[in-house]
């Protein structure tokens, strides 16, 4: 039996709790937040111990697991306890504000030797993986161009807007844009070519991060791709995803357009193959949570201790690492090479 503790009790946290709630052999255990109306209601909601002092839930022995779900500037601070009390972590994205404090973390979750994953759950997503299995597959060839696209709402999820600060969220480029970037490494491999523009706040300049963003980039194996996201849009916009691939014997394409954030994740959206013969094929994704895959997938190496080989550390930090060069773009009006 996995038993969960959970490090804030918002609407990631409650999203994570359904999805263990369908898993074998899990136990949620403990929540605790600053907020202690949040907390204690999540507690009570779940039939859980609220701690109200966060270093609680580290020094508990019966807890296995530790689930991050605080604004990312207190994953640093988070992942170093957690890797000091030898517990198993989860952490959501993205892993950190910094490449400096990606790497100081990596080399806790190293030197400790708990098992860790970060929430990248696009590399879980049905529909991604189905995508990434045909692309792998050669069915179309060589794949030349990738379009990804993710809008929504301005957030009023992150308490005191915590989100939309540069030195506390990062903006959307690290809150939002990050997802696409990351399964675009995870479809293609290095970037090395980045170029970006983007909006920032238009209430806080720059030190409220970027709001709208679109990168260019080119990956090492001269695949190229546009990727566009942001959260500036008003009234009753709905949460867009798309992705779009243009190879050597065709074209995939998804669009997803549903809720106003991802509440309504399940409602299907077909994956067509256009073929140069003129011929259209329908793929078919798996029928399953992407939340519930991401997990059941970590809970599943912790149980019979197998090594995590998606969404590591590493691969946060890969993703980060092309986020962060986006946004110096967009700063800068110049291309980066990395």
């Amino acid at each position: 039996m996995v038993k969960i503790g959970f490090i804030g009790a918002g609407y990631i946290a409650q999203a994570h709790a359904s999805a263990y709630k369908q898993i074998k052999n899990v136990q949620m255990y403990a929540v605790t937040d600053k907020v202690e109306q949040t907390g204690m209601k999540f507690a009570e909601e779940h039939n859980i111990k609220y701690l109200n002092d966060t270093d609680e839930i580290f020094k508990d022995k019966e807890i296995d697991l530790i689930d991050i779900c605080v604004p990312t500037f207190l994953h640093k601070e988070m992942v170093l306890k957690a890797t000091a009390a030898k517990k198993n972590l989860f952490c959501e994205k993205p892993l950190a504000l910094s490449l400096d404090d990606a790497d100081v973390m990596i080399k806790a979750v190293n030197d400790s030797g708990v098992k860790a994953i970060v929430g990248h759950v696009l590399r879980f997503w049905p529909e991604y993986v189905k995508v990434k299995e045909y692309i792998d597959s050669n069915v179309l060839g060589k794949p030349m161009h990738a379009f990804c696209q993710r809008l929504a709402v301005t957030p009023d999820w992150h308490q005191n807007d915590w989100g939309a600060s540069e030195k506390l969220g990062g903006g959307a480029a690290l809150d939002l844009h990050i997802h696409d970037l990351d399964y675009l490494v995870w479809l293609f491999g290095k970037p090395s070519i980045v170029m970006a523009q983007g909006i920032f706040d238009p209430l806080k300049k720059e030190s409220g991060g970027l709001v709208h963003i679109a990168t260019t980039i080119e990956f090492e194996n001269k695949v190229s791709a546009l990727v566009e996201g942001g959260w500036e849009f008003k009234g009753a916009f709905p949460f867009t995803m798309a992705l779009r691939i243009l190879c050597e014997g065709g074209t995939l394409e998804w669009i997803f357009r549903a809720g106003k954030n991802i509440e309504e994740r399940s409602q299907a959206a077909e994956i067509k193959v256009y073929k140069n013969d003129g011929s259209v094929e329908i793929l078919e994704a798996e029928k399953e949570d992407a939340f519930h895959a991401e997990l059941s997938y970590f809970i599943d190496c912790i149980e019979n201790n197998k090594p995590v080989k998606i969404a590591t550390f590493e691969d946060g930090r890969s993703s980060l690492e092309l986020a962060l060069a986006a946004i110096k773009s967009a700063k800068t009006h110049s291309v980066i090479n990395l």
